[in-house]
């Protein structure tokens, strides 16, 4: 990654007289991004390797009737296994020592470690390339599901309905022309999650987790007509027909949890809806190494010393990877 070095033209901070009113104006939102992340991505599970392989068992037999005097049946289950790669992610920023020194608001030191504050975001940049199929933030576009098919599929890898619901995770949606199309939209979603199963044919999801809410994730442009979709009340505002009455929003009549959140980093009209009540998530991150700083001036490099310039390093070393993603649905627009 290319170094980016803080010099008296760029910095703008060596002027006598500034004040640091402002200084903190830029101050990263990272933490904050990272804990908005956890109903729908794991992270920090531990990796001691430079991957980890992962395995769990399909369901275990259900209960049949057994006659008197038969033996009683027998069945058995299987296991599946995936993996994930860890990954180098660091970055290097480098000013002059006269700089910081010069620097009137007292402040060049702090924002160069800022850098390492947003390690924080990472995990949101991985989440998006991974939920939107993009390699942004991530090495490469993630792979397919332990299932064998894409983060978003009507069928599995072996080609049958995805959790034996028709559709799978992926639905055709009607667009966002109308807040009307949104809600028939979001209600399909809704029915399909009650109508996923597990691999022996019975409902994957207990009516606890059906009721726990759910998110849905959508691009800022569409703020106003997902707004009037989800939160508009009925008006009050009409013809004195007789009979006439007020049309109820549907997800306030029905008791509906359902929290809005829109995102730039959708930037069409797809949207996706996640189920907070799943007990593993669609993502996950794994830390190998977790975030390290180092920091060199001239006390500890002949090279700061001779140049004095200084610098701050980050490193992390972790992998990102896509589980049964039975707990989000994709409204394709």
């Amino acid at each position: 990654m290319a170094k980016h070095v803080l010099t008296g033209g760029q910095s703008g901070t060596l002027r006598r007289g500034l004040r640091d009113t402002f200084a903190n104006q830029y101050e990263s939102q990272a933490e904050q991004t990272k804990l908005a992340l956890e109903p729908m991505m794991l992270t920090g599970l531990p990796s001691d390797g430079e991957m980890e392989y992962y395995a769990y068992y399909k369901h275990a037999p259900y209960p049949r009737y057994w006659p008197r005097g038969q033996e009683v049946e027998k069945a058995g289950f299987s296991a599946v296994q995936f993996s994930c790669v860890n990954y180098d992610y660091g970055i290097e920023v480098e000013w002059h020592g006269n700089d910081e020194k010069d620097d009137q608001i007292g402040m060049l030191r702090n924002r160069a470690g800022d850098a390492g504050t947003n390690f924080a975001y990472s995990d949101t940049m991985a989440f998006y390339d991974m939920l939107l199929g993009t390699a942004n933030f991530l090495p490469s576009i993630i792979g397919n599901a332990p299932d064998g098919a894409a983060v978003f599929a009507t069928t599995d890898g072996a080609a049958a309905a995805r959790f034996g619901a028709t559709s799978g995770n992926l639905l055709t949606g009607t667009g966002v022309a109308t807040a009307a199309a949104i809600r028939t939209d979001t209600f399909n979603a809704f029915e399909q999650f009650g109508l996923f199963q597990n691999n022996l044919g019975y409902p994957l999801f207990p009516q606890s987790v059906l009721d726990s809410g759910y998110i849905v994730l959508y691009g800022q442009a569409n703020e106003a007509i997902f707004t009037e979709a989800f939160l508009q009340s009925p008006s009050t505002n009409i013809a004195p027909a007789a009979g006439a009455v007020a049309a109820q929003n549907i997800f306030m009549a029905g008791g509906k949890k359902i929290e809005l959140r829109a995102t730039q980093h959708i930037t069409d009209n797809d949207f996706f809806i996640f189920l907070r009540g799943t007990p593993y998530k669609p993502f996950f991150e794994q830390t190998r190494d977790p975030l390290t700083e180092q920091i060199f001036d001239e006390n500890n490099s002949k090279e700061s010393a001779r140049s004095l310039l200084r610098s701050m390093i980050w490193h992390k070393r972790s992998g990102y990877g896509v589980w049964l993603p039975y707990g989000v649905i994709k409204v394709n627009n």
